[in-house]
């Protein structure tokens, strides 16, 4: 041995070694090919430049990949366009579009393609295939998804609604041909004063979806100073009369809230003039009570708030909500909220200081370092003050640098969040995500998840949310037989009109996803886009459908304790198990799932600390957006709409939702605070209790009481409510 030479011998051992692993591997052994493949496989992508294309091309963007229960002989997962048999497209010569090593740790894989990559000729799927060292597997269940959509489907679900409204009239649907005009906010057609009160009926101020119409307004002012509103109130203090104030955020002045805590029988203060365009009431970035803060004129939308910040390098995190246009004196009245299973998403929560007209005619300016300390419960009760706390005119808001978000959105089958939940619970499969919804249609067994996750990425061009103003063909269906077809689902619940109507917005969804971005100086609907917080969980409300329609929103606040079984409850009750027995399709954008965290900043909040409200979880936001018909009889309208109802009072006494204070009316019927008040669900800690306190104190006369106030059982020390309210 001692005259071998050292590099020979290391030469002879490694032939030996590749010699015996040759005979090995010849003799059946190597690296065995895998025979497990991926658990779940969703993607993302960018649609076709012309959404109406019959074969339409899209962009793959992403794709999120749930491991195999056993990775032990995987060490790549491989990504292929797959073919009608659910074969690699082209077979051995399928292009490899991605070779994603293994990670091992059971989590879910997400790989964003590094370059645009079109759909190939004859690609009906994305198909992921397992290697282990060279050797493949390509199963033929779970490990795809399809990357086109059901147009046949999709047209013989359009042309079965044409049918049913052609084979319908007044006789048969009451309300059908009120429907062909009403809600263009003229009275026209058959329409009468009770038919279509929207149209025809006189009221001094509507919330945005004309469900609540106040009829007792004397006058309506649009002041643009402080200036003006004092002389307002002193005038309304002089002449005895009541105040409410709104944002004027909605469609032609409307509220963004639609609850009687909008309405009046004295005069309205619609602060849609007073924002950071009149003159001497420019936003501002300022140090107070040594913290940045944004100082904002109280008529401003929350969108404006959120791109004059971002050209600044500022923002105010996940608080801007759904809607984008809401007021920010009006936002932080009802404790709305964005959503962010990790981030505080309330902005009532963001509140350093406020400036208020007090019923005096006076103006004071509280603060958390001040009033917060001194008087704690005032301020608590100011932060979500439900209108009853004077007139807002300027607001300092805490902001953080401004951030970027990439968003999302992918299409899945409920099993995945109950029977096939592998993260745990519904929450524990958001709850890594910065912003994140849930849009869930649980009688057609599917739901579309948006994640967004905080990214140093640039911002992509034009990228923002669209959910809230979809891409729609009206030469397809046309407004009318839209509203038509909803007034059928109501009239008619069980003949499917609005079971196919969830079909479409699913189906709608997948062919133009609710984001866009502009690529090639073209705006294309996408799944998956990168920009400024306050533009990918933001939406504008659509406003080129020439109608209104009638909708409203049950939405209630679960606590995390409870939210697991409210949803079991849910899936059930939508799908016949209520007092009607039927499927209850939730047509418009489905249920809405977002989260917030409860903390204990305010005494109102329908997410606030208290009872089964935990501080420091998060809570889900449950909406239910539905269409509320016209001219039924009170049998049809109570047929329709008893199930609904059902479902939010179980809500609220079984599960202990609470409902969000600007929604939750039809008919001008507050029977849900009336519940809560019954049920006790603000006496935790004397919540509402000391709320009434505090607005006594503030407003002893009741210059801000309204019929809202009575059903809630607020107290004035030197006011009694009229006997009819």
């Amino acid at each position: 041995m001692m005259g071998i030479n050292k590099g020979v011998l290391k030469a002879a051992i490694a032939f030996i070694t590749a010699t015996l692993c040759a005979a090995t591997f010849a003799g059946g052994g190597g690296p065995p090919k895998p025979t497990v493949s991926a658990e779940r496989v969703h993607i993302t992508f960018t649609a076709d430049t012309n959404p109406a294309k019959l074969m339409p091309i899209r962009i793959l963007e992403g794709i999120e990949i749930w491991p195999a229960e056993d990775e032990s002989n995987v060490t790549h997962y491989n990504v292929y366009w797959g073919d009608s048999e659910r074969n690699k497209l082209g077979i051995a010569l399928a292009p490899k579009l991605a070779h994603i090593p293994v990670r091992g740790d059971g989590e879910v894989i997400s790989y964003d393609f590094k370059s645009a990559l079109k759909m190939e000729a004859g690609a009906i799927w994305v198909l992921v295939c397992t290697e282990n060292n060279g050797k493949e597997f390509c199963g033929k269940e779970k490990n795809m998804e399809k990357v086109t959509d059901d147009l046949i489907g999709t047209f013989l679900t359009l042309n079965s609604i044409k049918k049913l409204i052609k084979d319908n009239n007044e006789q048969s649907c009451s309300g059908l041909e009120v429907m062909a005009t009403c809600g263009d906010l003229e009275c026209n057609g058959i329409e009468t004063e009770q038919s279509c009160p929207s149209d025809c009926s006189s009221y001094g101020l509507s919330s945005f979806n004309y469900q609540t119409l106040c009829d007792e307004v004397k006058n309506v002012y649009h002041p643009e100073s402080v200036a003006d509103v004092q002389d307002i109130i002193k005038n309304a203090a002089a002449n005895g009369q009541h105040v409410k104030v709104n944002g004027g955020a909605g469609y032609k002045g409307t509220t963004g809230s639609a609850s009687d805590i909008v309405c009046t029988d004295g005069v309205v203060i619609s602060m849609d003039k007073f924002d950071h365009h009149a003159a001497g009431l420019e936003m501002a970035l300022e140090t107070y009570e040594e913290q940045e803060v944004v100082n904002i004129p109280a008529g401003t939308n929350l969108h404006e708030v959120g791109e004059w910040l971002y050209e600044r390098g500022r923002g105010i995190g996940f608080t801007h909500l759904g809607w984008r246009h809401p007021s920010i004196a009006g936002a932080i009245g009802t404790s709305a909220h964005g959503s962010s299973p990790r981030h505080n998403g309330i902005v009532s929560h963001r509140v350093v200081a406020m400036d208020i007209v007090n019923p005096e005619g006076e103006l004071e300016t509280f603060s958390a370092g001040t009033t917060g300390v001194t008087d704690p419960d005032l301020w608590k009760a100011m932060t979500t003050h439900l209108g009853f706390f004077g007139v807002i005119t300027g607001v300092r808001v805490a902001v953080e640098d401004a951030k970027n978000l990439q968003v999302k959105v992918t299409f899945h089958n409920q099993r995945e969040l109950f029977s096939e939940n592998k993260a745990g619970s519904i929450f524990d499969d958001i709850k890594d995500c910065d912003y994140g919804t849930y849009n869930w249609f649980p009688t057609l067994n599917k739901y579309m998840k948006t994640c967004g996750k905080l990214t140093t990425k640039e911002a992509e061009d034009g990228a923002e949310n669209r959910l809230l103003f979809p891409y729609i063909d009206l030469s397809q269906l046309s407004a009318q037989q839209t509203m038509q077809i909803y007034q059928l689902g109501a009239c008619q619940p069980e003949s499917g009109a609005h079971q196919m109507m969830s079909k479409m917005r699913m189906n709608g969804w997948h062919l133009t996803p609710p984001l866009v971005k502009t690529i090639g100086g073209k705006t294309r609907y996408t799944s998956d886009a990168i920009g400024p917080v306050h533009r990918m969980i933001s939406a504008k409300l659509i406003d080129t459908v020439p109608r209104e329609v009638f909708q409203m929103d049950w939405e209630v606040s679960v606590p995390a304790e409870n939210l697991q079984a409210a949803m079991e409850y849910l899936k059930d009750a939508t799908n016949g198990d209520n007092i009607s027995g039927r499927e209850i399709p939730v047509s418009l954008i489905g249920m809405f799932i977002r989260f917030s965290k409860s903390e204990d900043k305010t005494l109102m909040a329908y997410t606030g600390t208290g009872g089964p409200f935990k501080d420091g979880t998060i809570t889900a936001h449950i909406e239910t957006p539905i269409f509320v018909p016209v001219n039924l009889t009170p049998e049809e309208f109570d047929n329709y709409m008893g199930p609904y109802e059902e479902i939010m009072e179980n809500l609220v006494v079984k599960y202990g939702a609470r409902g969000h204070w600007g929604k939750n009316m039809h008919s001008m019927d507050p029977w849900l605070f009336e519940l809560q008040q019954e049920v006790g669900s603000y006496d935790y800690d004397s919540r509402f209790q000391r709320f009434s306190e505090q607005v006594g104190r503030f407003d002893p006369k009741g210059m801000f009481a309204n019929r809202a106030a009575k059903t809630l059982g607020i107290e004035y020390p030197e006011y009694n409510y009229p006997a009819d309210w």
